[in-house]
């Protein structure tokens, strides 16, 4: 149950009811039996409206807490919003979340938890967000995304690759909303002494293990967030309708525990291991932010029917010739496009799909921002967890756009560990028309899309893909750094940029032609 029930419960005079069934903590839920409670991983905000957020924090044991909103720094005068919990559950790993309503459209707010009982006094770190503009308001809007990040420590303390520098970069931005688009943790690391995490707690242990870096704790403070679930928030690569129902459940719900996701009124589509956690947020008259959920609703993969072929949408001609003939045979195997194209599978499932149209079709926002844990764009290599795995699903969609006259369709996409941008159309061979954009960015922490080619086929496989990356058209790519993008929708001039940037603040430049990775689009 989560803290906000709790609360109305013991409003209507159920609390006693609820403990005695199990359904609330009790106070002999503590983590910790002594002194002040302590708040142990900052604070955050986000499903940001012009009206309402919800807050988020952790305390270290079952306590009271109370929450407190400002709309001034300096935290005096009267509140705009406050509430107060009695119990904090060991369910839920003593995190709150609370929905904060009853706010003022692009207006900056400061919060703030606290502690007050007869052993002492104890407050969180201060958060601030601003809520968006009014939907009629042609408002700018700034904003930051990025995703992927390993915070696994290594035996000793180090961390196994950084101290997430990529997102005190984007802090510094000062973004209106910060997008956290999947892996927000490496549940299955490999770095992992203990193994992967199959149970709640061991989920609850690797988000909390992340929330130990300051970068994190420093920009889940300083701006709202859009936080989304990719594959290791439970394992990688795991489709919807074959995962394990326990173990996708207890990552499903770690991560919404440590993430300020509103949790009322997801889509409800019977097909899939969860609720799919698609979400739309209007920024202004000049800009709307669709998030996604990759992988609730997905079918397998064809991976094992095609027998891991490197590159099976490729064209016959192309497989055929140097270097890729080096990689692939002429054709891949039997069954295998019929599989990726079957129109039975599917990466979103029928009521998210459906939605997603719905609400592209109706928007009258100039810019339809759609976040993406996996690339849309054509890049053929190993397609099967991607976009390109589920062709019909891909196809499906981009010909809806097309055929309806949507424009202004740009993809915030991350997974892939590179920065590629592109433009994205139905087949670059035999359908290139421009359709939509993509920026891919990230990652935060792991291996570089460079460094898992090496890894994988060596320095040829990685001259063979960049090969496939020309053929694609590609824009701009870096295979091998770590970053993030920055939005910035300029309402006056009608404009919106993507830039993918490194964790030192700079454009990322592409490999080839040292350019920076940046595109306007607009009036």
């Amino acid at each position: 149950m989560r803290q906000w029930q709790s609360a109305l419960a013991k409003g209507l005079g159920l609390a006693p009811v609820l403990a005695a069934v199990g359904l609330l903590a009790g106070p002999t839920a503590r983590a910790d039996s002594g002194g002040v409670p302590v708040f142990t991983s900052g604070v955050a905000s986000g499903d940001v409206t012009s009206t309402s957020a919800i807050l988020w924090t952790r305390i270290d044991r079952d306590a009271s807490v109370k929450i407190e909103v400002w709309n001034n720094p300096a935290l005096r005068g009267m509140k705009t919003f406050k509430q107060t919990f009695p119990h904090v559950s060991a369910a839920h790993d003593f995190t709150v979340k609370v929905d904060a309503t009853g706010l003022e459209p692009a207006t900056t707010y400061f919060f703030r938890f606290k502690h007050d009982d007869f052993d002492g006094v104890a407050s969180s770190d201060v958060g601030t967000f601003r809520t968006a503009p009014d939907p009629s308001d042609a408002a700018d809007v700034r904003a930051t995304y990025t995703g992927d990040a390993d915070g696994t420590r290594l035996p000793g303390g180090a961390p196994a690759f950084n101290d997430f520098e990529v997102l005190e970069a984007a802090r510094l931005e000062g973004g209106d909303f910060f997008v956290f688009d999947g892996d927000t943790i490496y549940a299955d690391s490999s770095f992992r002494t203990t193994g992967p995490a199959t149970t709640l707690a061991e989920y609850h242990a690797a988000h909390r293990e992340n929330r130990g870096y300051a970068n994190l704790r420093g920009l889940l403070a300083s701006t709202s967030v859009y936080a989304t679930m990719d594959d290791h928030e439970v394992v990688n690569d795991y489709d919807g309708q074959t995962v394990d129902p326990a173990r996708y459940a207890a990552g499903r719900q770690a991560f919404l525990d440590y993430y300020p996701v509103r949790e009322s009124g997801l889509l409800n589509d019977a097909t899939c291991a969860g609720a799919p956690l698609y979400r739309k947020f209007r920024w202004g008259s000049e800009a709307e932010v669709f998030l996604l959920d990759e992988r609730s609703c997905r079918s397998s993969d064809a991976a094992v029917v095609c027998l891991g072929d490197l590159a099976p949408t490729l064209p016959t001609a192309v497989r055929s010739s140097f270097p890729f003939n080096l990689f692939v045979t002429p054709s891949p195997p039997a069954g295998c496009l019929a599989t990726i194209f079957d129109p039975a599978r599917t990466l979103l499932g029928p009521v998210q799909s459906a939605q997603l149209r719905a609400d592209l079709l109706a928007s009258t926002a100039k810019w339809k921002l759609v976040v993406s844990e996996e690339p849309i764009q054509q890049f053929h290599a190993l397609p099967y967890d991607r976009w390109e795995g589920y062709a019909a699903d891909r196809n499906g969609l981009l010909s809806f756009i097309q055929g309806s006259g949507i424009t202004g369709v740009k993809f915030l996409t991350t997974d892939t560990h590179a920065t590629l941008q592109n433009q994205v159309a139905i087949d670059h061979f035999a359908a290139p028309a421009r359709i939509a954009d993509e920026l891919v960015t990230g990652p935060i922490a792991t291996n570089t899309f460079e460094a898992e080619v090496l890894a994988l086929t060596g320095p040829a496989g990685l001259a063979a893909f960049n090969g496939l990356l020309t053929l694609d058209g590609i824009d701009c790519r870096n295979l091998n750094t770590n970053s993030y993008a920055l939005v910035e929708v300029a309402a006056g001039a009608g404009t919106v940029s993507l830039t993918s940037k490194g964790q030192n603040g700079a454009a990322v430049t592409d490999a080839i032609s040292s350019a920076p990775c940046t595109a306007t689009d607009g009036p």
